[in-house]
């Protein structure tokens, strides 16, 4: 049996981590986490939340 990387470990933590602290959440609070979450990074990294992936800029 092979044993499970640090990396592995770590991405189980993490995705151990999210799942408590979303799961008492209605689907409309999670949307609204999630939303919170990508505004900030794209805040932070400088990229565009479009409604639609055919939305074009020019």
């Amino acid at each position: 049996m092979m044993a499970i990387s640090k990396i592995e470990q770590e991405v189980n933590h993490i995705r151990l981590q999210i799942y408590e602290e979303t799961k008492g959440l209605t689907p409309a609070q999670r949307a609204e986490r999630t939303n919170k979450i990508a505004e900030a990074a794209a805040k932070k990294y400088g990229f565009k939340i479009v409604e639609n992936a055919k939305e074009r800029t020019t």
